[in-house]
């Protein structure tokens, strides 16, 4: 990360935010869609509705289809609305402290690799400086890990 300069560290931590908003509001916008779609609404009066393509729509109900339908509210999520919205770090402390965490396993036979759990999405903001090593010690402790 940059530390040298003031000014740089400012233009990194307004580019961090930027994502961060960008990220939430994908996850609201796949959130508004599910609403309409539950009330019955048709992709294109949904996408009218969004302000957004009709493909669009068809991608995000794919999605959730594929998630099972919800759009939980997950670490990441806790972690990025800090982020994008400057709120307080021990009101996002607290949240995470509190959360029911999975951890990452082995995939199953016949496939290869890790399935990550949620508590790899903590673990991910620290690597990424969304959180500092304190918080993430506070979190780590209150989990038990």
């Amino acid at each position: 990360m940059i530390t040298e300069d003031r000014d740089l560290r400012q233009l990194h931590h307004q580019a961090v935010q930027r994502h961060a908003r960008a990220r939430v509001d994908e996850i609201d916008e796949l959130r508004a869609a599910k609403q309409a779609a539950d009330r019955g609404l048709p992709q294109r009066e949904i996408a009218e509705l969004l302000a957004t393509s009709q493909p669009r729509v068809h991608r995000m109900l794919k999605a959730l289809e594929r998630s099972g339908g919800e759009v939980p509210v997950t670490p990441e999520e806790v972690i990025l609305r800090a982020v994008a919205y400057d709120t307080a770090r021990a009101d996002m402390v607290e949240e995470l402290s509190r959360f029911t965490y999975t951890f990452g396993e082995e995939a199953p036979y016949p496939f290869e690799g890790r399935v990550p759990g949620t508590w790899d999405q903590v673990v991910k903001a620290l690597a990424t400086e969304m959180i500092s090593r304190e918080e993430f010690e506070k979190i780590r402790s209150a989990v038990g890990r």
